[in-house]
């Protein structure tokens, strides 16, 4: 399964005890997934998911708050072999008040494109919808690379006001329009796992800061490595400068007439090409500072400069 899929199941097993949150919560699954049918003058509805709980859920409240009679049918695409559950509400009196309490018909029998104001005036309602909407038609990425949350809806009337619904929890969706439909989305790690938050993801909300916390290591390793092997390049490539140096003084010169501090050093860089300046003080008897190794590797640097130009090398 993937995680969009985890998240979903977790939530659909959400217990929630406070009047008026299922009823949000079903309101934004019937908006994002739901038909209005007409027969012989009573009304219909048909909501169609792809998990069996997210319907057994909406299936469970519709049946102890309202007594309707309802089904499930489960349908099977023959290529992908993804299951598809239609929770079909028969024709019966009492289908419209469900419609109008749930902020989907007006009085005239109108259909909404918009989230009801008793949702929009209630936090928990408000948590509520945003669970709907993404139990219906939501989906998010276990990150790899990056984070990514998206909603999809039909009318921008909708999006704008779920994007509302959502900037009132300091999250930060964006819009797009993709395949004649609205995608709403969240890029940043702090906004995908504030929604999980939101909509009582809980334990996937676990599993995705412990991506995190990967990450973060293993960005920061990378960054130690990398730091410390263009310092070991930079040494090797210093070393073998000041090797050169000495090589050329020995030819043009000799070790010997340079002076015992300076003959020390050079002797001891040929025969430690990779040790670091700090490393050669240590070697020395008695240790030399840091700078005090580089002060004689400049000397011989600078000996080896007149020898290159031409002039005697100083041995001072």
């Amino acid at each position: 399964m993937s995680f969009s899929d985890d998240v979903k199941h977790e939530l659909a097993h959400l217990e929630v005890e406070k009047k008026g949150v299922h009823q949000a919560e079903v309101a934004a699954i019937i908006r994002m997934n739901g038909s209005i049918l007409i027969s012989s003058g009573k009304l219909a509805v048909k909501i169609g998911v792809y998990h069996g709980d997210v319907a057994r859920r909406v299936y469970k409240y519709i049946k102890e708050e309202y007594e309707f009679n309802s089904e499930i049918r489960v349908k099977q695409n023959n290529l992908t072999k993804r299951k598809k559950y239609e929770l079909f509400i028969t024709p019966q009196k009492g289908v419209y008040d469900l419609l109008e309490n749930l902020g989907i018909l007006d009085k005239s029998h109108s259909i909404l494109f918009s989230v009801a104001d008793w949702i929009k005036e209630n936090r928990d309602y408000q948590r509520a919808y945003l669970r709907g909407v993404f139990l219906a038609a939501g989906s998010v990425n276990k990150p790899k690379a990056e984070y990514h949350l998206e909603i999809r809806c039909e009318h921008i009337s909708h999006a704008e006001d779920i994007m509302e619904l959502m900037q009132k929890f300091d999250l930060d969706p964006h819009l797009t329009e993709h395949k004649k439909k609205y995608v709403i989305y969240l890029k940043k790690y702090d906004d995908v796992a504030t929604m999980l938050n939101i909509m009582g993801a809980y334990n996937s909300l676990l599993e995705l800061e412990n991506v995190q916390i990967f990450k973060e290591i293993k960005n920061n390793v990378n960054r130690r490595v990398n730091f410390e092997t263009a310092n070991l390049d930079k040494t090797v490539k210093a070393a073998m400068e000041q090797i050169e140096d000495i090589e050329l003084i020995e030819k043009e010169k000799g070790l010997e007439n340079i002076t015992d501090s300076l003959r020390e050093i050079a002797l001891l860089r040929k025969e430690n090409p990779y040790a670091s300046l700090k490393e050669l003080g240590e070697m020395l008897e008695p240790s030399l500072s840091k700078s005090g190794v580089y002060n004689r590797i400049r000397r011989l640097k600078k000996i080896a400069k007149k020898i290159r130009s031409g002039k005697n090398g100083s041995s001072s």
